[in-house]
């Protein structure tokens, strides 16, 4: 069996994030999305470059209603950016979404309905 040990970290400053990213200043794509949101809460902010930027795999933990649904959507969209087209045209059969969500407790289903009906809008249009 192979070991992998995993450094320690320290925590960082309470004060990361603190500077939220306004909706404002992303792409047209994250503005269609984040209609009516002015800006990322502290999680979102502190985690953005990794799920917009990056293919990198996340583990978010966290509280309902913290906002992982929104960094959800993030990885999604650049995932979708990935395969837009010179025309702007979304090539939605070059690439596979996956998710995975394990609620347990029904007020859970919420967001992952409206993350459901916000990608499909972007891919069915």
């Amino acid at each position: 069996m192979e070991e992998i040990v995993i450094p320690h970290t320290s925590a960082m400053p309470p004060s990361v994030g603190d500077e939220r990213i306004r909706i404002s200043e992303l792409d047209e794509i994250a503005r269609l999305v984040f209609k009516g949101t002015k800006a990322l809460n502290k999680i979102q902010t502190i985690v953005f470059d990794s799920a917009y930027y990056t293919n990198e795999n996340l583990l978010i933990s966290a509280p309902t209603g913290a906002g992982k649904t929104n960094i959800a959507m993030l990885t999604v969209l650049h995932e979708i950016k990935k395969n837009i087209d010179d025309s702007g045209v979304i090539q939605k059969n070059n690439f596979k979404v996956w998710s995975y969500s394990n609620p347990y407790k029904p007020q859970c289903l919420t967001p992952i309905v409206l993350f459901l009906i916000t990608y499909l809008s972007l891919v069915l249009v």
